[in-house]
C-alpha cells in the first residue's frame, strides 16, 4: 500500500551570513546630511558589491545576451522573407514580361503565317461558289477616251 506524502517546497540555496557591519567612529561634530551621504555611499556600495557576485553564466546577463540574440535571429529572419519576397516579385515581373513577348512573337508569326495562306482560301472559297478563275491571256483591257473637257491635268 502507497503512502501520499506531502510534497515539499524545493530548499533554497543558503547564503553565508553577512558580515556584521564596521562599528563607526563617534563623530559629535557630524550634521545629519553627512550621516546620511555616508549610509547612501556604504549602501551603493553593497548593492555594487552583489551585483558582481551574480554575474555568472546563469545569472540575469547571460540571460539578457539570450534575448538579445533571439530578437537578433528573429529579426534576421523577418529581413530574409522581405527579401526574398521583393525578389520573387521581381522575377514574377520579369517573366510576365517574357510571356507577353513570346505572346506578341506568336501573334505576329500568325498574321503572316494567314496572310500567305490567304491567296489560297480566298481561290477555295471562289470555287466553292462557282466562281472560275479566269487565266491572265484570255483577259483583254479595252482602252477609253475620256472626252478632253472632263479631263484633269
Amino acid at each position: 500500500m502507497a503512502v501520499a506524502l506531502p510534497r515539499q517546497a524545493p530548499t533554497t540555496p543558503r547564503r553565508r551570513p553577512a558580515a556584521a557591519p564596521k562599528p563607526r567612529p563617534v563623530d559629535g561634530g557630524r550634521s545629519r546630511t553627512a550621516a546620511k551621504r555616508a549610509s547612501t555611499i556604504n549602501r551603493k556600495a553593497t548593492i555594487h558589491r552583489s551585483t558582481t557576485s551574480r554575474a555568472s553564466v546563469g545569472g540575469r546577463p547571460f540571460r539578457i545576451a539570450a534575448i538579445i540574440a533571439l530578437v537578433g535571429v528573429i529579426l534576421s529572419v523577418i529581413v530574409y522573407l522581405h527579401v526574398s519576397s521583393l525578389r520573387a516579385t521581381m522575377q514574377a515581373g520579369e517573366l510576365r514580361a517574357y510571356v507577353e513577348q513570346t505572346q506578341n512573337d506568336a501573334a505576329n508569326v500568325q498574321a503572316q503565317t494567314e496572310q500567305r495562306l490567304a491567296d489560297g482560301r480566298v481561290e477555295r472559297a471562289a470555287a466553292a461558289y462557282g466562281m472560275v478563275l479566269v487565266p491572265s491571256e484570255a483577259m483583254q483591257t479595252l482602252k477609253i477616251r475620256i472626252p478632253k473637257d472632263l479631263q484633269t491635268n
